[in-house]
């Protein structure tokens, strides 16, 4: 129930997401008194001038707008209401249809026009004017209300699999241990798919395929009650409420383990998966929601470490800590001996396919004996103190290749770097890129900096003059993953940002999502409008380069041109290109 006393139910039909909104009686009479409506009185008199409907559904008609003739078809209908029980649920019908037809792109002035057809008098006194006000409060709230349900389920759901994403379990598991009984168990899967060895890199529209079809097979083998989530890169989460023992996991757990010993069909690939389960289970009045989610993560980071098909969480995984510090100090090493390397990624000119630029990724160098994944990498050196000499390292490596760059094999291209978050906070970094610049002998056009999203979510003097300092000494900036924070679109407008990159995750699929295809083209248009620079990563194929250039996007990346690589094959590939 919302504040005003309406109703919001989400209802899944046929693979895609619909949204109902329902009034209650309480809403309705509170929004008739706010016009100085007399309930009895419009739900008695109420009624349609059938000659002004039939001209607005000509008028509609000749517009191409077919998708209004449920809601002119149930105004022709329309008969006065006995009670307010009964206006309430008519009004609600009425409420149906119009999303309907605005889920079919009909505007509101569509509707406006159909509902002024509505007519109220009594006692030869007119009071359509205020009744009109009525419901075109209703159609506007609606609307907007409509649109925060599609702007929070494109946040809160994947839109691929159409499961909410794991960010909202821990709402879900504060309710289910409210809900519990002081005997029952609360259960919490983490599972992660993995690709036999045997399978071979395939497209990421093989790859969403693959994740439709474990959602699928997922679905198939859990009962009602239980809670599907999907992470990303094929992780998902299933809440077990209202367990009676610890004997129903470990059938369950069997049960997906046999669903997944044959092979997936997806287009023409066929595709074994192996899915790795880490188990916890919680009593009522054993802990918080948070540590069964810690726990059921860790418990999976157990299986996937050991190639263990299930583990639940017991005291004993406390011994991981251990493995973690061994981790830690492997990424230590690595970076006190050089191990850690830098690859390129070339940015392209759209409008001649030249090489651009490059953005630097950290890598781990073929002669290190171990590897780790960049994110975890860096997440580990902020964790341990070494943050800023990383990004010491990161500049100076970056000046070092683009003086090479430039004046040993005559190649104009700028390099870019993914500055830290906490780097905004360092007072010392403009004066550091500084010195390295005037030491290599590089200028700052050469050096692109960019700032993910989240990076600039805290407003503050500190990141706004430094942002400015670096902006003032000549840098280019980049605001990188465009779409998936939350920047304000204010501060977007009156931060000195050069670039806009847009985030791969709504590019790859913009020849088969057409929500995709709409945001990355407000997104280009927003940017264009704001005077910036625009970027599409993520780009694959042929079909979604063509699509991009119509969106006038200046530069792109993705595996369509080049995977990232080693500096040298990188000059090789920008003298081609």
């Amino acid at each position: 129930m919302n504040k005003d006393g309406s109703s919001t139910i989400e209802l899944e039909h046929e693979g895609t997401k619909e949204v109902e909104i329902a009034y209650s009686e309480q809403a309705i009479l509170k929004k008739l008194l706010s016009y100085q409506l007399k309930p009895q009185t419009v739900y008695s008199n109420l009624k349609i001038n059938l000659n002004a409907l039939a001209q607005a559904e000509v008028s509609e008609h000749e517009t191409g707008n077919t998708f209004l003739l449920p809601l002119c078809s149930e105004l022709k209908n329309w008969q006065p209401s006995q009670n307010l029980k009964t206006f309430t649920n008519d009004i609600n019908h009425l409420v149906f249809l119009w999303l309907n037809a605005i889920q079919e792109d009909a505007g509101t002035q569509s509707i406006f026009n159909l509902l002024k057809c509505f007519e109220l008098s009594t006692f030869g006194i007119s009071n359509s004017s205020k009744l009109h006000c009525f419901l075109f409060d209703l159609v506007a709230e609606t609307v907007q209300q409509y649109q925060q349900l599609q702007l929070n389920y494109v946040q809160n759901f994947n839109a691929n699999t159409q499961l909410p994403n794991s960010s909202q379990i821990s709402t879900a598991l504060e309710k289910a241990i409210r809900n519990a009984d002081d005997k029952q168990l609360i259960g919490l899967f983490s599972m992660q798919f993995q690709l036999s060895k045997n399978n071979p890199i395939f497209s990421h529209t093989i790859s969403m395929g693959l994740s439709k079809k474990i959602t699928a097979i997922l679905h198939q083998n859990i009962s009602l009650e239980h809670q599907l989530y999907y992470g990303d890169n094929l992780q998902f989460d299933i809440l077990l409420p209202n367990l009676a023992s610890d004997i129903q996991t470990n059938l369950l757990a069997a049960k997906l383990q046999r669903a997944f010993e044959q092979m997936i069909f997806v287009g023409n690939q066929s595709v074994l998966v192996t899915p790795f389960i880490g188990c916890a289970l919680q009593k009522k009045s054993a802990g918080k929601a948070h540590d069964l989610y810690d726990h059921a993560r860790l418990a999976l980071e157990s299986a996937v470490f050991k190639q263990q098909h299930v583990v639940v969480y017991s005291e004993i995984l406390k011994e991981l800590l251990s493995v973690q510090n061994n981790l830690e100090n492997k990424v230590i090493e690595a970076f006190a001996s050089d191990s850690l390397t830098l690859f390129f990624q070339p940015l392209v000119n759209l409008k001649d396919l030249t090489c651009a630029g490059a953005e630097l990724l950290l890598r781990w160098s073929e002669k290190a004996d171990y590897s780790v994944y960049p994110n975890l990498t860096v997440e580990i050196l902020n964790k341990v103190g070494k943050g800023k000499l990383f990004t010491r390292w990161l500049i100076n490596s970056a000046c070092r290749y683009s003086a090479e760059l430039m004046y040993e094999h005559q190649l104009d291209v700028y390099l870019t770097i993914n500055l830290r978050a906490e780097d905004l906070y360092d007072t010392e970094l403009p004066h550091l890129l500084l010195q390295a610049l005037a030491l290599w002998k590089v200028s700052p056009k050469n050096i692109v900096l960019e700032i993910t999203e989240n990076g600039i979510l805290e407003h503050n003097e500190t990141t706004d003059s430094i942002i400015n300092e670096l902006a003032q000494s000549g840098f280019k900036l980049a605001l990188d993953d465009f779409g998936t924070g939350f920047s304000s679109l204010s501060r977007l407008r009156n931060m000195p940002i050069d670039l806009i990159k847009i985030d791969q995750s709504f590019v790859r699929d913009i020849t088969h999502s057409k929500d995709d295809f709409e945001i990355v083209k407000s997104i280009a248009a927003l940017a264009h409008s704001l005077g910036k620079e625009v970027l599409a990563e993520g780009v694959e194929n042929k079909d979604c380069l063509a699509l991009i250039k119509k969106m006038k996007i200046h530069k792109c990346q993705g595996y369509f041109f080049a995977k990232p690589m080693p500096f040298d094959k990188f000059v090789k590939w920008a003298k081609q290109h």
